[in-house]
């Protein structure tokens, strides 16, 4: 049996192309790179190491009454990374197309949100001047486009014009729809230039509703129209504000940028008149983002504040767009967030002007905006936006392949902030929830390694686990194997090293080793690698000896409870690294008769617990 099951690992490994061999963990392409001298093996970018960069020009058109939503835009790509010159195409993403009947999808879509045209692509060229153009060819497939542009060269420009029209989604919550009567919260509702990379080239992944993005850093200037009289809140500074709010709104918007307290900008009292004109072009702006995304309401109310942050010489503003007032205090929450999170962990100041917290549901990340349910309870709220906070870093500071890799973002942004949860929750317990999650699925048929990528695992919890928990709990194990400060400097680094680039799981394994001196591989391999499970037993006590068996194979501490006879107690504990590859027996010798063991405790998980006491 145990020979049938390193079988069916091993081929599951190799199914998804990451065997290592006994001493490496670093995938094919990934030493292909090395090899290219854009990765290294100390977690460093190679000295080959190139990104590219976009900057969009967008004019969109939403009427709200009818779900329609017409756009065009200018887009100016930067080329530094030399395929584009061989592949001789761009791909561009259209993630609303998973509203597109006949779009492969996991997450489920209401019926009637499903279009037969998705997003339509009514032109696409490529400017040759001011006056002229010329039209490019282009293929649909499913969630991309792939545009014939022919070969451009590494260092030059090409400047696209797209035009499209497309419905936003009413019923269907995946990760923003309408909410209230008349307010929406909109997302990846533009064409957008793929990420190119050393490794992977064109990230071809479909989108099919679970996993996350990958962006390219941009920048972004954007005009938006709406049918209604209504309020626009988006990524990036509002350029024209003074055209559009009146002078009560702007008035309450200027105190709010210098308060540490919450100032209600606009109440159900002024609501009315916050806008000068029934019609309005909202005009926003955003230097090197990965994305963009608006809302808009004529219904929510906006509170705000903002916060000194700690490495930064302006105030943060943070705000609420809300419907209940009690979710305004997602204010307070995001500023110690932001404050954790600028002077700890990861220890880099927050680099956006704004950060604001929409009422909608789900909970997702956006540059400068989140949105996310109320749930009315404080802890459940505190999580969420906390959570999304952290999503700042990662990935939108680090470029992570979420759609590849989603437990690079999630499981750092799990543990990153978690003790900082821990000491402001009111009766939640981040790290006990995620024992309980990951013991959830660890022994399930359709479990598989962390590593495997996101696209690929199909089971909803499990891909859960993979992402969030389990990642999260390695994290936690790491730590205290490396310890607290050394700990701190491999998460500072990381976030400043990979600042606008792409890294792999591989590049944040190898920093682990590079920075902490510590051989880790044997640590990665079980945690990510393998779909050994937590299980550890108290396998005998003789005489002052006891020993404690890994019967699943994964790699976690041993925390011991001592009973002695004498009436005295102790507790004994070994970091993760106790196990290696060729031994599944750790021996402990104390120094006194012992009456009774107790192995195990809230925080670290263990498949099955009747073998965790023993009694004399």
């Amino acid at each position: 049996m145990k020979r049938l099951k390193l079988f069916f690992t091993a081929l599951l490994l190799f199914s998804f192309g990451v065997v290592f061999a006994q001493s490496d963990y670093n995938c094919r392409e990934f030493k292909r790179a090395i090899n290219a001298k854009t990765r290294t093996l100390t977690g460093q970018p190679g000295e080959n190491y190139k990104t590219n960069f976009a900057e969009y020009k967008i004019n969109v058109s939403f009427d709200t009454q009818n779900n329609k939503l017409e756009g065009q835009e200018y887009v100016v790509y930067h080329v530094n990374e030399s395929r584009l010159s061989v592949a001789g195409k761009i791909v561009m993403n259209l993630y609303r197309n998973i509203y597109k009947k006949g779009t492969p999808r996991i997450r489920a879509c209401n019926v009637e949100d499903i279009t037969d045209e998705g997003v339509e692509i009514l032109e696409v060229s490529k400017v040759i001047s001011d006056t002229e153009k010329k039209e490019l060819k282009f293929s649909e497939n499913g969630t991309q486009i792939v545009i014939s542009c022919g070969g451009v060269n590494e260092g030059s420009t090409i400047t696209l014009f797209v035009k499209w029209r497309t419905r936003i989604a009413e019923n269907t919550h995946l990760r923003g729809g309408k909410y209230g009567n008349d307010s929406w919260f909109v997302p990846y509702f533009f064409p957008q230039i793929a990420v190119l990379d050393d490794v992977f080239g064109w990230d071809n992944v479909q989108h099919s509703g679970n996993e996350e993005f990958v962006f390219e850093r941009s920048n972004y200037d954007v005009n938006i129209q709406t049918t209604g009289k209504k309020v626009i809140w988006a990524t990036g500074e509002l350029v024209n504000k003074n055209e559009i709010f009146s002078k009560e709104i702007l008035d309450n918007w200027n105190r709010a940028l210098k308060s540490d307290s919450k100032v209600d900008i606009i109440s159900s009292q002024n609501l009315s008149r916050a806008l000068k004109n029934e019609k309005n072009t909202w005009h926003f702006k955003a230097d090197s983002v990965p994305d963009f995304v608006f809302a808009c309401s004529d219904e929510m109310l906006w509170s705000g504040a903002s916060v000194l942050l700690k490495g930064n010489k302006k105030r943060t503003f943070v705000s609420s767009v809300f419907f209940h007032n009690g979710f305004s205090r997602t204010i307070d929450m995001t500023r110690k967030t932001l404050e954790y999170l600028s002077a700890e962990r990861p220890g880099v100041p927050y680099p956006y002007p704004h950060l604001t917290v929409f009422e909608g549901s789900g909970g997702m990340e956006f540059p400068m905006m989140i949105n996310e349910d109320f749930d009315n309870d404080y802890d459940s709220d505190f999580f969420t936006t906390s959570h999304e906070v952290t999503h700042s870093y990662f990935p939108f500071l680090t470029g992570m392949y979420q759609n590849r890799f989603g437990f690079m973002d999630e499981g750092l942004t799990m543990y990153v902030p978690q003790y900082f949860q821990n000491k402001l929750f009111k009766h939640r317990n981040i790290i006990e929830s995620a024992v309980r999650n990951t013991e959830y699925t660890q022994t399930m048929s359709e479990n598989t390694p962390i590593i495997t990528p996101s696209y690929s695992q199909t089971h909803l919890w499990v891909f859960t686990v993979n992402s969030y928990y389990k990642p999260q709990l390695a994290y936690t194990y790491l730590e205290d194997i490396v310890g607290e400060k050394v700990m701190d400097n491999i998460l500072n680094t990381f976030t400043t090293t990979w600042l606008g680039k792409h890294p792999l799981p591989y590049d944040f394994f190898n920093m682990c080793e590079k920075i902490s001196g510590v051989d880790l591989k044997y640590f990665f391999k079980s945690w990510f690698f393998s779909v050994d499970v937590p299980d550890l037993a108290i396998a005998q006590v003789k005489d002052k000896t006891i020993s404690i068996e890994n019967k699943g194979g994964l790699m976690v501490p041993i925390y011991l409870k001592v009973n002695y006879q004498d009436g005295t107690s102790e507790t004994i504990e070994r970091n993760a690294l106790c196990w290696n590859a060729s031994n599944n027996m750790v021996n402990m010798t104390v120094s006194k008769a012992i009456s009774s063991v107790e192995l195990g405790n809230s925080q670290i998980p263990d498949m099955d617990s009747k073998d965790n006491v023993w009694t004399k």
